[in-house]
C-alpha cells in the first residue's frame, strides 16, 4: 500500500498542459495518465490569456483499482494567475487517498506568501508552481508544490532534441530532466508545449502522460 501511496505522490507532482491550438484567448489540454501502458488517471487543463494577465486550472483524477478494489485515489483541482509572466495567486485542493490538503499562495511585497494546511511560509518572487503548463519552468531553480506548498530546489538537465511520437505521429520535441524531490522527464515542442512527461514510480513502474 505505501508504494501505491509514493507512486501516486510523485503522478501528482506532474499536473501538466500546454498551449493548444484554436481561440487564442483559450487553450484546453487533455493528458492520459498511463502506468505500465495502462490509463490510471486523467489530466485536464484550461489555460486563459486576457492582456498580460494569464489564468491556469488544473485538474487531476487518478486511481488505482485491483478488480472492483480501489486501492488508490488522488484528485487535485488547482488554479494559478499570473501576470507579466509572473505568478501572483495559486489555489490548490487535493484528496491524497482520504487526506485532504489545501494550499494558497499570493504575491505580496517581492515575495510569495504561502498558507498551506494552516501554515504559513514566505517564498522568493522566483518561485514557480511545478505544473509543467509552461515551458518556462525550465528556466527556473526553485519549484512550488502545489499539493503541500513547500519549496524545492529545482535542477533542470537539457538531454537536447528528440523526436517522440505524440497521438501516433512523430514530432519534434526538446527533452529535459526535472530534478526534484521526484525527478521527472518532460518534453515540449517547438511550439512550448508539453507533449509528454515520464517518471518512475518506487515500485519500479514507469508513469507517463500523453496526449488524448
Amino acid at each position: 500500500m505505501m508504494a501505491y501511496r509514493f507512486l501516486c505522490a510523485a503522478v501528482a507532482t506532474a499536473a501538466l498542459a500546454g498551449p493548444a491550438l484554436g481561440d487564442p484567448n483559450t487553450a484546453s489540454i487533455d493528458f492520459a495518465v498511463m502506468r505500465n501502458g495502462a490509463q490510471i488517471g486523467t489530466n485536464r487543463i484550461k489555460v486563459g490569456h486576457d492582456g498580460a494577465r494569464t489564468t491556469v486550472q488544473s485538474i487531476t483524477h487518478v486511481a488505482i483499482n485491483l478488480g472492483f478494489l480501489t486501492l488508490y485515489k488522488y484528485d487535485q483541482t488547482e488554479t494559478e494567475r499570473w501576470e507579466d509572466g509572473r505568478l501572483m495567486a495559486m489555489n490548490s485542493k487535493t484528496d491524497d487517498n482520504g487526506t485532504e490538503h489545501s494550499a494558497v499562495a499570493k504575491a505580496k511585497d517581492g515575495r510569495i506568501v504561502v498558507r498551506a494546511d494552516d501554515k504559513t511560509t514566505d517564498a522568493p518572487p522566483d518561485a514557480v508552481p511545478l505544473t509543467l503548463w509552461s515551458a518556462s519552468v525550465v528556466d527556473s531553480d526553485l519549484a512550488l508544490n502545489p499539493k503541500d506548498g513547500t519549496v524545492q530546489p529545482l535542477k533542470v538537465v537539457d538531454r537536447g532534441s528528440e523526436t517522440v511520437v505524440v497521438q501516433g505521429k512523430p514530432r519534434a520535441a526538446h527533452h529535459y530532466q526535472l530534478v526534484t524531490t521526484y525527478p521527472q522527464e518532460v518534453w515540449y515542442d517547438e511550439s512550448g508545449q508539453l507533449v509528454q512527461v515520464e517518471l518512475k514510480g518506487s515500485d519500479g513502474s514507469t508513469i507517463r502522460y500523453q496526449l488524448l
